[in-house]
């Protein structure tokens, strides 16, 4: 079998069997990917935490028939902070659910995988949880082409050139209304492209 190495934060991590774990992953170089971890599901396993949902890692895997095999992984960054808080910890599975909905299989996306790798990051070092979901959702439809700018009222937009730049480093301020104002406006077109109701899953 043909190998291949990969960066990756894992999206979904599910057993498989009695003793394996189906990881879906999402990979700087193959964008979404479907993996078997074998043996994950044994207390001895080689694993450890590095499986978990939010784990950053470096994989080596083999091309299977029907599902590759990841025969490593090695910790990049860990994200455990995340879960020390309820909120940070739901903000951070309505990222990566969404971006498991909303991937392709095998559709490489490098702007996507930084987008959510920043805003782990973002979380872990303690910013709003309501803001960096906002965050999210806007430089998603941004990539994707589905941003409707024109849609956003006149208090909202100074805040837009902030949040879609990559390289900014300070969060902006948003008022509870405005939190709603940006769902009001982006999750229907996000409903639309996952085929889920996405309201429901920011009070997970």
């Amino acid at each position: 079998m043909a190998s291949y190495k990969a960066e990756g934060i894992n999206l979904r991590s599910r057993r498989f069997s009695e003793a394996d774990k189906l990881m879906t992953v999402f990979t700087r170089e193959h964008g979404k990917i479907s993996a078997i971890a074998k043996s994950a599901c044994k207390t001895s396993s080689k694993y450890g935490g590095r499986l978990e949902v939010f784990g950053h890692n470096t994989l080596f895997l083999a091309k299977g028939k029907n599902l590759d095999i990841l025969s490593q992984a090695e910790t990049i960054e860990n994200f455990y902070k995340i879960r020390e808080d309820e909120y940070r910890l739901n903000a951070g599975l309505y990222m990566v659910k969404l971006l498991y909905y909303f991937l392709e299989e095998r559709v490489r996306n490098e702007p996507l995988f930084d987008l959510c790798l920043g805003c782990l990051r973002k979380l872990k070092s303690g910013a709003d949880p309501k803001v960096v979901t906002r965050i999210f959702d806007i430089r998603l439809a941004d990539i994707e082409g589905f941003l409707p700018l024109e849609v956003f009222s006149g208090r909202l937009r100074p805040h837009l050139s902030c949040i879609m730049d990559s390289d900014a480093t300070e969060m902006p301020e948003l008022s509870q209304e405005d939190l709603r104002d940006i769902d009001f406006v982006l999750i229907p077109g996000l409903c639309e492209h996952v085929g889920k109701d996405v309201a429901s899953w920011k009070n997970m």
